[in-house]
């Protein structure tokens, strides 16, 4: 009602109102031209602001990109999205700035001109790049291809000879032509990268507050990759070198510009088989910061918003203003690919960069719905890039890798390949890494401080090891996990093979089976014992931190989930009984309602948590469900007595199960899987508990739930049974 009350030629321009969100150099946002001018202040209100409005200068109501540049061209500002993410791409004045302490950078010096557009006589003015189709501006369809994509120069295989490359490669050393130093063509700095770099460095200018996002991270969690005295070298350098810059500066353009410098100067070249990991990570920061390493900072801040809830601590205390953190975890994830995008756009390919895709790969699929395009788009990515930098080969110390450098490739690349194998069980698609080609080396069981060391001496580092790798002093680091993680994935590829193998005659996919199943039993049963849970109570350990609960927890997860998975390929394809689907299913079932029960443990790893609900206790509580309803329509019909499952109990545990399904928030990445686990679990659990609502024919229901036969044991095909592994510890 309120609304009919406002007048209609206000309320329909009201309506379309947005706000630009373009800054200038000092961060303040863009006036409009006549306000500018006038010194009069502006609501920045587009496509006309109020002032203007008032006084029917809607015409002249424009914003230009860059008002102190003195061109003859009409304003073109970049009309601004209010549904755009925090950080989006601007449309500014792209004439070159020049980059005298880069020699390879070189400027442009031609600004890009853009028509205004004729409007209709009904409609207020419209510049050229406001216009947009398909959220892509005119400016941005003007875009050429990057110089560095068109001579970009290919890493060429060491172990194929196949390649197009392969003979020139063997052969021109012999005739005296040495390789490339690894110049390229001279690189064009834009302002308009400039003021998107600057744009990126905003959501550092409070680096005390980032520097306690960053402490929280590794108060409960720890990296795979990116390990905690990387990320204190980094931010130390940043914060001696930058932090008075970024606090008492509204203009980050000039850093900006050193950082722009920085990346696109050749860095791997300084790198050596002597260089220490301390010397290493001080190339990337301080005054010789990098985006790779802005990127890998913003994304750490990505990922604990991402793990923590609301409540926590670290977003609302007595002494500030609460946090929005869904808005922060927003702003980091568009900012960290953003820094992906400058490395791309210039063809940095760095190991730096790899660990930033990595961890970058975690928090956009973490936001997305498992097993979405988008994600298996992402995940490509990342694979392809790994790939290129042949990481899928030996990888071993030469003149130019360092030995810390070899061991942190070993777990990138292994954490890539189990998360390809395990995408692959939960897509029913094939994987893009196989063994077949790619050399999977397990990394040593060591320590950070072992890896981080200035004295790399390999030898010295083995003989701390036993005979089957795992350290002698029984500590559990996150190396020794990434260990088992290579095993896991070689079994798992085993069962995606024997699964979705149409030409293997079934003998064979009995015997490999069987073999499967002893080989990850022995697996199994010879873990040392400080890598075992409790068998009484596994997650009411003191001893052990929160972060080890749960690795261990995975471990023990998918000892089982492997025999559910070689069950379900036996039903499948060679008509198996289900009785030992139904045993497992137990195992696994009464597993997770005990992580259920100590869910406080696991308060700071949401991400984590659910993808445990949805891996392993959506399936085995729909296995027991479903044998469930069947004993109550057919009470006669279970012949032994062993596989009959206690009703109450049961029902008990099913609807514990059920509660804590109920409390996964809408927006989490397995919400759509765990959701549609939920609508059958109650499903179930009404027509058991409620049988008089219900008639015949929904007894034998063939549709009431898509289709889902519950006379048929094996409708588990149709259910998620697994889901992407980016898990946000690493």
């Amino acid at each position: 009602m309120t609304g009919n009350l406002f007048p209609s030629r206000l309320r329909d321009s009201h309506q379309n109102r947005r706000l630009n969100t373009n800054f200038r150099r000092n961060g303040k946002l863009q006036s409009c031209e006549p306000c500018r001018k006038g010194k009069l202040k502006c609501d920045h209100m587009m496509p006309t602001c109020g002032r203007c409005q008032r006084r029917n200068r809607a015409e002249q109501c424009v914003y230009h990109p860059a008002p102190l540049t003195k061109t003859h061209q009409l304003p073109t500002p970049q009309a601004s999205d209010s549904s755009s993410p925090t950080f989006v791409r601007q449309s500014v004045d792209i004439d070159a700035v020049p980059a005298p302490a880069l020699p390879p950078t070189r400027i442009d010096p031609s600004p890009t001109q853009h028509p205004r557009v004729s409007r209709a006589s009904s409609l207020p003015a419209q510049p050229w790049s406001s216009i947009q189709y398909g959220q892509q501006s005119v400016e941005e369809l003007r875009k050429p291809v990057p110089r560095a994509h068109v001579q970009a120069r290919a890493i060429s295989p060491s172990g194929t000879f196949i390649h197009h490359a392969a003979i020139l490669a063997e052969n021109e050393l012999s005739v005296g032509i040495f390789p490339s130093n690894g110049e390229t063509a001279p690189a064009i700095i834009y302002r308009h990268d400039i003021q998107r770099g600057a744009a990126c460095l905003t959501l550092l200018k409070d680096f005390p507050r980032c520097l306690r996002y960053i402490e929280k991270w590794f108060s409960f969690a720890k990296g795979l990759i990116v390990i905690e005295p990387i990320i204190t070298i980094f931010t130390t350098g940043i914060n001696q070198t930058w932090g008075k810059w970024l606090q008492g500066s509204d203009d980050l353009s000039y850093m900006s510009e050193k950082v722009w410098q920085n990346t696109l100067k050749p860095w791997s070249t300084s790198i050596t088989k002597d260089t220490s990991p301390r010397d290493f990570c001080l190339a990337a920061t301080g005054e010789n910061l990098r985006w790779e390493v802005v990127g890998l900072v913003v994304t750490l801040i990505a990922l604990v918003c991402a793990s923590l809830t609301d409540g926590d601590p670290i977003f609302c205390s007595d002494d500030d203003a609460p946090i929005d953190r869904e808005a922060t975890l927003i702003r980091a994830q568009n900012a960290s690919q953003m820094c992906i995008d400058f490395c791309d756009d210039f063809g940095v390919l760095t190991d730096l960069y790899l660990w930033l895709l990595y961890e970058n790969t975690g928090v956009y699929c973490a936001l997305r719905t498992k097993g979405s395009y988008q994600n298996l788009k992402k995940s490509a990515t990342l694979i392809t890039a790994l790939l290129f930098c042949n990481l899928h080969e030996e990888i071993k110390v030469d003149e130019k890798t360092p030995f810390f450098i070899t061991e942190v490739r070993k777990r990138l690349f292994s954490a890539v390949y189990l998360s390809d194998k395990v995408g692959a069980i939960y897509t029913g698609r094939p994987p893009r890494l196989t063994r077949q080609f790619c050399r999977l080396q397990t990394p040593l069981d060591i320590s950070d401080a072992q890896l981080m060391s200035d004295v790399q001496d390999p030898e010295r580092i083995a003989m701390g090891l036993d005979e089957n790798g795992w350290n002698r002093r029984g500590a559990i680091h996150l190396s020794t996990f990434q260990r088992l993680f290579v095993s896991v994935a070689m079994i798992t590829e085993e069962i995606v093979e024997i699964s979705m193998d149409i030409e293997m005659p079934p003998d064979e996919i009995a015997r490999r089976a069987a073999d499967i199943t002893e080989r990850a039993i022995e697996r199994f049963e010879s873990l040392p014992d400080f890598l075992r849970l409790h068998r009484d109570r596994p997650f009411q350990d003191p001893k052990r931190s929160p972060i080890e609960l749960l690795f261990l927890a995975y471990i023990e997860m998918n000892a089982h989930y492997h025999q559910y998975l070689l069950q379900r390929v036996l039903i499948k394809r060679l008509g198996a009984d289900s009785a030992k689907l139904l045993e497992i299913a137990k195992f696994m079932f009464k597993f997770v309602l005990q992580m259920v029960n100590n869910k406080h443990v696991f308060r700071d790893f949401q991400i984590d948590f659910v993808t445990l609900l949805n891996q392993n206790g959506v399936p085995s509580a729909a296995v027991i469900a479903v044998e469930l309803l069947r004993q109550e329509q057919n009470p006669c019909g279970i012949m032994n007595p062993a596989h009959r499952l206690p009703r109450s109990q049961t029902i008990q545990d099913l609807s514990v199960f059920v509660a804590c399904l109920e409390t996964i928030p809408p927006n989490s990445c397995a919400y759509i899987s765990c959701e549609r686990g939920l609508r059958f679990l109650k499903k179930i659990l009404d027509t058991i508990l409620d049988p008089v609502q219900v008639n015949e024919a929904e007894l034998n229901m063939d549709t009431s739930l898509g289709g889902f036969d519950f006379n048929d044991p094996l409708w588990l095909d149709m259910i998620a049974l697994e889901q992407e592994s980016w898990p946000n510890f690493s």
